[in-house]
Parts: C-alpha cells; structure tokens; sequence
C-alpha cells in the first residue's frame, strides 16, 4: 500500500469496540496456539512460556483496566502489538501458521459455547419456576382457550407446564446448537491452509473441542453457528413473547385471573389507579429485537462469495445484543412468574361461562353409543337453546334433555360439573392431575440430568483454560 490508511476509514473500519469483550477467549486461543507450535518444534520451551508469560500478563492489565483499546483494528491486533512490547521479538513469533480470518472463528465459538450454557442454565431457572407454581396449585381449574373463546376446563398447573414444554425444546436446540459450535476452526489460516505441519488435533484437545472442523474455506467464512443461535434465541423469545402476553391478559380487569406483585408492576404518570404490568409487557417487546438481529446476520451472509468478507465482521453487534437481551429477560421472567399469584375465585367464576363442558357431554354421549359427530350435533343445538335464553348447562329443565333421554343415566350430572372435568381426562400429556403429576416428576429429573451435563462441560471447559494459559504444568 503506497498510503497509510485515512483516519475516518481506520475508524470506520475498527471493531475493537465490540470484539474487546473477546479477550480472554483470543488469550486463551493464542496459548493453545503457542502450545502446538512448540510442540511442532517452531517454538522452544523458553519461548513457549515467554509467551504465555506475556499472555498473562496481558490478561491482568486487561482486568485491571490499565489497557486502551482506542487505537486498535481489533482484539487481535492489541494482543499481539502488546505481546511484542511485552516479550521482544519472540512476540513476533506467535502469529505463525494462522491468520485473523480463522482467529476470530475460534474466539466466537470459543466465547459462544459458554454462552449457550450460561443461555440454557437461565432458562432452567425460569422452568424451576414455572414447576414450583404449577405445584403450588396443583387442584386449580381454570378455562382453557382457543381463539381466545372459552373451550374445556383445564387446570392452571398444566396450563403453566405447556411454557416448561417450549422451553424444554428450546434446551433441545441450544444444546444441539452447541455441537456445530463446539468444532475447532484454528489452522484454516487465511483460507486455504497453511505449509506448515500444524497438529489441529492437538490443539482441539487442549481446548477441549470434540472435533475439527473441515475445510478451510467453509472454516473462515462459516458463520452458520452464529445464524443458527440467533435463531434459536429468537424462538425462545417468541415462547417468552407469548407466556408475556397471557400475563399482560390474565391480569387486565377483563380477565383478572392473576395479580401481579406491586414491585413487578408501575403506575401511570398521569392515572393514579393503574397497575401495568411492564415487565411482561418489556419481555414481549425485546422479541423484535431479538428476531431482527437473525435477519440482521442473514441479511449480511445471503450474499456473500467464500471465503472471508469484511462483511463478517457484523456478526458480532447482533450476537452480542441477543445475548444480553435474552439472559437479561430469561432471569426477569423466572422473577416474574415467581411474583405472580392466580385468583382462584374468578378463575372458578370463568368457568361457569361457556359451556365448557359441552365436549365432556359428547364424550357422554360417545360411551353410550352415539357416533360422535351426531353427539356433537345434539349437543350443539342444546347449546344453542340454552344461549338463546341465556341460560347455562346449571339451568337444563327435562324438555331440553327429552332428545337425549335415551342416553343419560343417573351418572349423567357429573359429566356437566366443569371443576371435575379434569378429572376424567385419560390421555397421555392431557390436563388430569395424574398426568400434571407425572410431567412434575419427569420435568425435575430432566433438568437434574441437564444440569449434571452442563456442570460437567462447564468442569472441562475451566480445566482447559487453567491448563492452556494459566499453568506451565506438564502436558
């Protein structure tokens, strides 16, 4: 280059303001790094631990905030420009055999895989949540929806574990997730490789990936772990969007079957009465956030020729910002569902509109012979007698049950009671409390079997980075 790079494009093209938050996983890299290239036979000892030595020492003045990063292109670049500062000219020695192109890969799945556990861990916490209320109130019956009409009774604790059960999948995606990134990219170089007889194996040993990843082109231009993150993030937030909007519902005036606690609720500025639930209202709006940064990343890659573009340097603000958005509203809501408490009593008064037993008297019907589409008929012409009287299932007179005379036994009554329903449900997953009970147990010994897994990663991971950086111990 016959000029030095303008000021205002220098300062353009910089992400040192968000890949800083990468430091310590580009540390932790560069020993790795150094580590094999000794081992190789390209560093001594002496210049090995020079290095990391100086690595340490980077990290320290980092945490103690005696570094600027103002001036720098990049994470990489500051390390490496103090490193030679630090140690001489073995300093210079440290870049051999990789590039920035397959440095940044490392760092990102290096800083992602802690993430996700960090992700799953809080979504876990909301779930013990949701199980411990669900306990709470294992008897209460509350109406079930569709259209947001009334439909069958069903019981609030099973209403609760159908959020447990969308997260549950959301663990699932994180954690299969976490196999695509947990593949180490080093030694990709810039894209095509490198002359130099690299053991990539053994540095994904020392950092403890599983597996190598292939090709050195996909290597530095794959930023497919990152899209299927934010992808995943951005379900989870559309399941905390919606377990948000039925707090939002459930405790307006026109259904009134929760009240929040007043420190999870503001008041208006100007109506002295209201009692807003913010908070619920706050995790349903962080969802378009969240989705837009997927399309955000999508957008950037769509285009893009192999193997590293400048545009890849993007992926990082909208990474970054989901991941604070859905951590931050993953520990606000587990609080939230802990601060809210039903109303049994206009819960049981919603049940008596409705005609929510209407199916349960199909069901009748079908155990005593009748098809189900003519139950289903019978009872809907019931049904429209009584409402156009306004009138409930509480108020039937013998001339409405003459066409079903036939049919009922002394058993019949029952059948109409909207509390009892439940209990007559059979079906596996249904909202019986044998079933509610089942889905308690199996849902705390899922998550005891998660987390023993994520403490183990966790375990292993920690181990690695104590062995790699922190430690001259032996291999």
């Amino acid at each position: 280059m016959s000029k030095s790079l303008d000021k205002e494009v220098e300062l353009f093209s910089s992400s040192i303001a968000e890949d800083s938050q990468l430091y310590l996983y580009d540390l932790w890299g560069s020993a790795a790094h150094s580590r094999m290239l000794e081992k190789i036979g390209l560093l001594t000892s002496h210049e090995g631990y020079s290095l990391r030595q100086g690595l340490r020492a980077i990290k320290q003045e980092i945490e103690e905030g005696r570094i600027a990063f103002s001036g720098f292109e990049d994470i990489h670049s500051l390390i490496e420009a103090r490193l030679r500062e630090l140690q001489g000219e073995v300093g210079e020695k440290l870049h051999t055999a990789r590039s920035r192109n397959d440095q940044i890969v490392l760092d990102e799945k290096l800083f992602l895989r802690e993430e996700i556990i960090n992700i799953v861990e809080r979504i876990h916490n909301l779930q013990k949540a949701l199980l411990a209320k669900a306990q709470e109130n294992l008897t209460l019956v509350m109406p079930g929806f569709t259209h947001l009409q009334p439909a069958q009774p069903v019981l609030f604790a099973h209403h609760l574990l159908a959020y447990f059960s969308m997260t549950k999948r959301d663990v699932a995606r994180l954690m299969d997730n976490l196999e695509r990134v947990n593949t180490l990219p080093l030694g990709a170089g810039a894209l095509a490789g490198t002359s130099i007889p690299i053991d990539r194996f053994y540095v994904a040993k020392l950092l403890a990936f599983p597996s190598v990843q292939d090709n050195s082109m996909d290597v530095v231009s794959d930023r497919d772990f990152i899209l299927e993150f934010l992808g995943n993030v951005a379900l989870l937030f559309i399941h905390l969007s919606r377990m948000g909007e039925e707090i939002v519902l459930w405790s307006s005036p026109a259904f009134h079957f929760i009240e929040i606690d007043d420190s999870f609720t503001t008041g208006s500025s100007i109506m002295p009465q209201k009692k807003n639930p913010d908070v619920a209202e706050l995790i349903r709006g962080k969802t378009g956030e969240v989705i837009s940064s997927w399309i955000s990343l999508a957008t950037t890659l769509k285009g893009l020729p192999l193997t590293y573009n400048r545009d890849l340097q993007q992926d990082k603000p909208p990474l970054f910002r989901s991941i604070k958005e859905v951590k931050a509203s993953l520990r606000i809501a587990a609080r939230l569902i802990e601060n809210i408490r039903p109303i049994k009593e206009e819960m049981e008064k919603a049940l008596r509109d409705g005609f929510l037993t209407a199916t349960d008297f199909c069901e009748y019907l079908v155990t005593k012979g009748v098809p189900f589409r003519k139950a289903h008929q019978m009872v809907g012409e019931l049904v429209k007698q009584l409402a156009s009287r306004g009138a409930s299932f509480r108020e039937l007179t013998p001339s409405d049950l003459s066409p079903f005379s036939d049919f009922l036994d002394q058993d019949f009554i029952p059948y109409l009671e909207e509390k009892t329903s439940v209990e007559r449900k059979a079906s596996f997953g249904s909202s019986s409390p044998w079933e509610i009970e089942r889905q308690l147990r199996e849902a705390t010994q899922w998550i005891a079997e998660q987390e023993e897994a994520i403490n183990s990663l966790r375990k292993e991971w920690h181990e690695s980075f104590e062995r790699v950086l922190m430690r001259e111990s032996a291999e």
